[in-house]
């Protein structure tokens, strides 16, 4: 029996990311027996965690071409001359660029699966010119996605943000995963701390709005002067935030920890995680801090409220307040007991609803699914045998 080809689609894999982590992930967790699986991008540069994706089992196709508007004929003309040659089962794209020249090219190469997936927001390009071209190709995205056979996302806002361009249909929400061998890198056992370690984890940027943080630090640390804030990660923010600590007398109570490869070694150190973000999808950061036992304050934004189920794993505070948020921060640091619950109900939830097992099965019996479908469509005389869905 031949293997169902599963090819993904993105931009590069020069840069570790969110989805990059992901397709790690996938790549721990999938049947390599009845399944081949590979990326398709159109820029890479050799590296170890590109090296590290073939080795549990993937393959990565480079098209070599460089990334510029002037190049996306080129680019679309390579995908298509790629997936023609390749002829794969289940083709799944991800982001704005690649669900629209990766479906296209997908359909015209007569792909019988094609699946866009969206994992971040509908404006959040960093740049005004990127976010103006993306409202430009966002309509041409939805018309393409609608010929899709379903379209992922990875939390309900995001979907709510394309219901009304998308056909209902269409939608299957898969939640991102953790990282569960990183996790198991780290001794969580000997785990120990005044419960006064606030931390932050993150890119400082703008939407993470890590300015309120430090403004709800300031009015922490009047009550409680011994806390501390960690605030783990790097951006284009870095050096004004640091000022801006200063600024309000915080220089003795935070850290900036800057960039760690391994989130969780952070998080071991930390009694209260917090999200302050303005704008979010569904960050698997909140993941990894509920997986580490740390109770999580976020702000109710985005997918942040699918994730935290607020006064139980967490609390949900509204954006914009620093007041509400040092109030939430205080309230657990006054009572650890609940905090030491809030922890042990969100690791409870992180391991039973966002095991990465469950997200690759989910995704595993979403190809099959649809793949057999496909097959049950066409001639008995044309069909392709496939080994039976045993990944649900």
């Amino acid at each position: 029996m031949k293997k169902l080809k599963v090819l993904h689609i993105y931009k590069s894999f020069n840069v570790y990311n969110g989805l990059i982590e992901i397709l790690d992930i996938l790549a721990q967790n999938f049947d390599h027996r009845r399944m081949e699986l590979a990326v398709c991008v159109f820029e890479y540069d050799q590296n170890d965690f590109g090296k590290r994706f073939e080795q549990l089992g993937g393959k990565i196709f480079n098209l070599s071409v460089k990334q510029s508007l002037l190049n996306e004929p080129v680019s679309f003309w390579k995908l298509y001359k790629f997936l023609k040659e390749y002829k794969p089962d289940v083709v799944q794209t991800h982001v704005l660029k690649a669900n629209l020249l990766g479906t296209i090219a997908a359909r015209l190469a007569n792909v019988p699966v094609v699946l866009p997936t969206e994992m971040t927001l509908k404006d959040t390009a960093p740049s005004t010119l990127a976010r103006l071209r993306d409202r430009l190709l966002q309509p041409l995205a939805s018309f393409v996605i609608n010929r899709s056979d379903s379209y992922v996302v990875t939390s309900k806002f995001i979907m709510s943000q394309w219901e009304k361009s998308c056909m209902s249909d269409l939608f299957t929400i898969v939640y991102p995963p953790f990282n569960l061998q990183k996790h198991r890198s780290v001794n969580f056992a000997k785990k120990s701390g005044s419960g006064k370690r606030v931390g932050f984890i993150g890119r400082l940027s703008d939407e993470k709005s890590v300015d309120l943080l430090l403004e709800a630090m300031k009015i922490v640390c009047e009550k409680e002067p011994d806390v501390s804030l960690a605030i783990v990660g790097t951006g284009p923010l870095e050096e004004s935030l640091k000022r801006y600590a200063v600024q309000l007398g915080l220089e003795k109570n935070v850290c900036f920890a800057g960039y760690k490869n391994n989130v969780f070694e952070a998080l071991r150190k930390m009694d209260i995680f917090v999200l302050s973000s303005r704008t979010e999808g569904c960050p698997i950061v909140i993941l990894e801090a509920m997986a580490s036992g740390v109770p999580v304050v976020a702000t109710r934004v985005g997918g942040n409220p699918e994730l935290v189920s607020d006064g139980e794993s967490g609390t949900i505070v509204s954006h914009g307040n620093p007041k509400i948020m040092a109030e939430a921060i205080l309230e657990l640091i006054a009572d650890p007991q609940k905090a030491k619950r809030m922890g042990k109900r969100g690791r409870n939830i992180a391991f039973s609803q966002f095991h990465p097992s469950q997200f690759s099965k989910s995704l595993q019996k979403l190809y099959f699914d649809l793949y057999s479908k496909k097959q049950s469509d066409v001639p008995k005389s044309t069909r392709t045998n496939v080994p039976a869905n045993r990944a649900g």
